[in-house]
C-alpha cells in the first residue's frame, strides 16, 4: 500500500510565507522586509518539485493569498 506525506503552503502576493506552519523567510517574521525574504512562488514550486512534491490542490482565499496542498510518496 502506498503511503503519502503532505505539505500545506500559505502564499501571499507571489511569496511563500509558511510551509506546514514554518516561516520560510530569511528575515525574522514581523521585521522590515520579512515577506520579501520569502521565496517566490516559482522558486518554491521548482524546489518542491525537485524534492518529489506534487501540487494537488489550490485553495484561493482573499485576493492575493492561497493555500497550496502538496503530496509525495513516503
Amino acid at each position: 500500500m502506498q503511503r503519502f506525506e503532505y505539505l500545506v503552503v500559505y502564499m501571499e502576493r507571489d511569496r511563500v510565507l509558511t510551509a506546514n506552519g514554518h516561516w520560510q523567510g530569511t528575515v525574522e517574521r514581523g521585521s522590515d522586509g520579512d515577506t520579501v525574504s520569502c521565496p517566490t512562488l516559482i522558486e518554491y514550486l521548482s524546489e518542491a518539485g525537485a524534492q518529489g512534491w506534487e501540487l494537488v490542490a489550490v485553495d484561493p482565499e482573499e485576493t492575493g493569498t492561497a493555500q497550496l496542498y502538496f503530496k509525495r510518496t513516503h
